[in-house]
Formats: C-alpha cells, structure tokens, sequence
C-alpha cells in the first residue's frame, strides 16, 4: 500500500475515532496541537536520558486511542502482542530492523491482552527509517531492533 494511501487512511480513522470521542466526552483529554518545538524538546529529553519510556501526547482515559512516543537506542526492543489493540507507528528518525508476525518465543503476560517477550521466531523483518509507516494489526506480534543506532517513533494505538 502507498504511503499516500495508507496516510488518508489514518486521517479518516483520526477523524472517525473523534467522532466517536466526542459523544463519549473524551474530546478535551484527545484535543490538542502538539508543536513540532514540544516534539523535539520531548526527543531531547528521551535522547539525553532525562525522560525514559513512552511518553503520552495525546490520551483519555476511555478514549478510543492513544498517541504517544516510543524511543529506542543500542538495544533491540522488547517483543509485544497487543491482543485486542492495533498500532500504526510514524518513523520520526533513525532506523531499525523491524519484525512484524510470527511467534514471540518467550512470552509472558505483562497485563490483561497484552504479551511481551525478547524475541520472535518466524515474522518478517523489514528494514523501516524515518519517514517509514508501519500497520500492526491486533495480535500479531512485533519487535523494533536499533543495532547500536536509535529509533524514534509516534505511535497511534487503537483501542479494541
């Protein structure tokens, strides 16, 4: 699928998830601009180690997604399955070997429908960078790998 494509895709679901939001009374914890001056701020502060973990832009509590960062550096991410939840990930920079399928063979239950491990067997891996979208369906296990470089990216989590 083009990028084109697959970007009006995520428009129309961003608009359909507000409406939704918006007869839930979820819209004012969702609403919001987060400018591009906030964003690099927020890597500076993940890079430099002062900020670890995903950090929230945009969340509510019953809303019908999430948008947050992830970064990764000089480690290969943990291995995730999100059994009801699906994420679209926005490359912001660096690069990674991206595993997307296949079985995490270590798994273990790290909450209610959500399963982490350290690696995969039998995915694909793809070579993703800045720029790069990348469509996780619900279940289907998926690992970002660095090297020795680092990853940015957004990630848009929709709730199942």
């Amino acid at each position: 699928m083009r990028k084109s494509t697959l970007l009006s895709l995520i428009v129309i679901l961003a608009l359909g998830a507000t409406v939704i939001i918006q007869a839930s009374g979820e819209a004012d914890k969702l609403a919001g601009v987060m400018k591009k001056a906030d964003i690099d701020s927020l890597i500076g502060k993940l890079r430099s180690g002062e900020l670890q973990g995903a950090q929230s832009l945009f969340e509510g509590e019953d809303g019908p997604y999430r948008v947050y960062t992830s970064y990764i550096e000089n480690r290969k991410g943990a291995a995730d399955i999100h059994a009801l939840d699906s994420e679209i990930f926005l490359i912001m920079s660096g690069s990674a070997e991206f595993t997307l399928g296949g079985e995490v063979t270590d798994k273990e239950a790290k909450s209610e429908n959500e399963y982490r491990g350290t690696t995969i067997s039998g995915g694909t891996t793809y070579s993703v960078a800045a720029g790069d979208i990348i469509s996780i369906p619900k279940g289907t296990a998926h690992q970002m790998n660095p090297g020795e470089g680092h990853i940015l990216y957004i990630v848009i989590k929709i709730k199942g």
